[in-house]
């Protein structure tokens, strides 16, 4: 009995034993066929297919900065350091308002604007100090205009244009309240309409002016002995280099090649500013200007500052006193800036800072319409010996606080310590004998304003700020003042990287759009392409073939960007255009960028094309204005400043604005 018991187990687990192996078997060879029939993937590949997932909503779409910073997009790396970057602002902000002293609650009222939906500042003639009229009438918005009443010839102080009260969308406009019985000394202490919206509430209304009337009157210096500083902007050249700027100067004049906006370059290297004004002189040269004629070429930030002393010892150095001198270019390139900035220099004299009033300034271009002026300077001998001095003292200092900020942006990775920064003092001062021009004595009246028929200044030489001269590839002109401020770079240029295959486009915003065609003697998968341009302009790729419909689909949107606005609006936009030719560019550097387009106002991105490969692209910006081939490039080494590439994506993360070695 015990004996087949055992047989009977023993057949069992036999039999168990075999369906085992042959179910294994059969599922083996199963799973071979289904194998056979579709490929294996690598785990890359399998994370690139998840990854692509995250836009099924969105299949026109390939690449969006913005839908990355979405929570729904983000890797759980990603998601933890968001909410890890989140809670920090959270306590910075609660300590911030902790620190902050507890304000009583009647103050804390806030007087509403009952105009604020067309934004419109409401009673606004009250500001102005010659405004006679009665709370309880109403008057227009713009005020009253009265054809009857003649113009002035006085100039408005912060534009240049002549006041008057005849129509309201004319340069100097006031309203006929302010305007009307004012003598011409009260006229001189009064700013126009347009100049005061500017200042106070950053509206800029529009005016009927040609842009041929820019060049009628900067053309009176063409036969004048007079020196002619070129403002350029970094940002945007050689778009803010007007193309007829040699023709109207005259071509035997002598000129200063002033680069602005310095402080946005991305420093790549310890040698980037002889660079970019080794790029500017070339591209000076390239429009038509002598090389002997162009007699200092330096780079200035009117915002922070740096390079203005230098400029002005080289103004005493080179031009001394000679003629006068002309602040020229386009629109929106910092002459008002720095025509403010050197009216309170040692570059004007002493006496008239106090009695000229500064220039308008705001992201709008175009601001001013007319010249304006302050008298230049004459030091003797031993002022300009005084201001050597003073220069040399702070020289220490300066040295020393520039190791101080650039230790603190090495250890801390702070892009405004590494900004560069300038201070400007003042050494030619007021003499003691010099009347105060605002002291009241017996039977004298304040001194407000210039009196050019002074003795002092018939034969005074003058710094005139001029207007700007529209360029006829910039596209700022399609854009409101809020969208220029967006545009602008307000701190160095932090440079965006993606990979961009052929068959991709790349679109900044809905402003610009690149295409990649092909690429020929090297095998490549992909080019490497850095963008330039502000931070808010959006970053989208999409696949050639769908791009056009991709841009109609998501234009005035949060993927998009600038433009936006109603329906209105973006049926008046209108739209990307590309050049008529493609872009070759040649691989020549192994470790640098091989050129630069430039994408009109918008930006430029630098291509890091494989060494002896021959790369096509087009690109497209409204009207196709402003596309340009830089080379050499003004960035060259701007790889230095990426991150490392951000996994399953198109992107690499942000890197740091500048480097410290070579």
């Amino acid at each position: 009995m015990l004996s087949l018991r055992r047989s009977i187990k023993y057949t069992l687990q036999s039999y168990i034993k075999h369906n085992v192996r042959f179910c294994s078997s059969n599922l083996i060879r199963q799973t071979a066929n289904e194998t056979e029939k579709e490929p294996k993937l690598s785990v890359r590949q399998s994370e690139w297919n998840l990854a692509q997932e995250r836009y099924a909503k969105h299949p026109l779409i390939l690449y969006s900065n913005k839908l990355e910073e979405q929570e729904e997009f983000m890797t759980p790396q990603q998601f933890r350091a968001y909410k890890h970057k989140e809670l920090i602002n959270e306590k910075l902000t609660l300590r911030n308002l902790q620190k902050q002293p507890l304000i009583p609650e009647p103050q804390r009222s806030v007087k509403v604007d009952d105009n604020r939906d067309n934004n419109f500042p409401n009673n606004w003639m009250e500001d102005y100090e010659f405004y006679e009229g009665n709370d309880d009438e109403k008057h227009p918005p713009y005020g009253t205009a009265d054809n009857n009443i003649q113009p002035s010839l006085v100039p408005c102080s912060g534009c240049g244009a002549h006041l008057h009260c005849t129509r309201t969308n004319l340069p100097g406009y006031i309203p006929a309240e302010i305007f009307a019985g004012r003598t011409n000394k009260e006229l001189q202490t009064i700013t126009c309409q347009r100049c005061h919206f500017l200042k106070n509430y950053n509206i800029a209304l529009d005016i009927e002016i040609s842009p041929e009337s820019y060049v009628e009157t900067i053309s009176r210096i063409k036969d004048e002995h007079a020196l002619a500083i070129i403002i350029v902007d970094l940002f945007d050249f050689p778009c803010s280099i007007w193309p007829g700027i040699g023709d109207v100067l005259g071509h035997k004049r002598p000129v200063f090649v002033v680069g602005n906006k310095v402080d946005l370059l991305p420093r790549d290297h310890n040698n980037y500013l002889d660079h970019a004004k080794s790029c500017l002189k070339d591209q000076m040269l390239q429009c038509g200007f002598d090389s002997l004629n162009i007699k200092h070429i330096g780079l200035i930030s009117a915002k922070t500052g740096y390079g203005i002393e230098e400029l002005i010892t080289q103004l005493f150095k080179i031009w001394a006193y000679k003629g006068n001198v002309y602040l020229v270019g386009c629109t929106n390139v910092g002459k008002s800036s720095l025509f403010n900035i050197l009216l309170n220099s040692d570059y004007c004299r002493p006496e008239a800072t106090d009695l000229v009033r500064k220039a308008t300034t705001c992201p709008w271009p175009g601001t001013t319409l007319q010249m304006l002026k302050f008298p230049i300077h004459r030091p003797s001998d031993i002022r300009i010996y005084r201001r050597f001095q003073r220069l040399t003292s702070e020289r220490s200092q300066k040295y020393a606080e520039h190791a101080l900020r650039r230790q603190k942006a090495q250890k801390t990775g702070d892009i405004n310590t590494a900004r560069l920064v300038g201070k400007i003092g003042r050494t030619l001062v007021k003499n003691e004998e010099t009347v105060d021009a605002f002291a009241v004595r017996t039977g004298t009246q304040p001194i407000v304003t210039l009196n050019e028929k002074d003795p002092r200044y018939r034969e005074a030489k003058w710094c005139y700020d001029t207007p700007g001269v529209m360029h006829p590839e910039q596209c700022t002109e399609l854009l409101t003042t809020q969208e220029l401020q967006q545009l602008t770079p307000h701190g160095m240029i932090l440079p965006r990287a993606i990979r961009l295959k052929p068959g991709m486009s790349l679109f900044l915003a809905g402003l610009a759009r690149l295409d990649f065609i092909e690429c020929k003697y090297v095998d490549i998968d992909w080019v490497k392409v850095i963008v330039f341009s502000s931070l808010h302009l959006p970053l989208v790729i999409a696949q050639t073939d769908n791009a056009e419909n991709m841009y109609k689909e998501y234009l005035g949107t949060e993927v998009l960007g600038l433009p936006y606005g109603d329906e209105v609006r973006l049926s008046r936009w209108p739209g990307l255009k590309s050049s008529n030719e493609v872009i070759h560019l040649i691989g020549k550097y192994e470790d640098a960028i091989s050129s630069e387009i430039v994408l009109s106002s918008a930006g430029w991105v630098g291509l890091r094309v494989p060494y002896a490969s021959d790369c096509t692209f087009k690109a497209w910006t409204p009207h196709a204005r402003g596309i340009y081939v830089r080379s050499p490039p003004l960035v060259p080494y701007a790889e230095r400043l990426v991150g490392k590439r951000i996994r399953n994506s198109l992107a690499y993360n942000l890197g740091k604005s500048f480097i410290f070695k070579k």
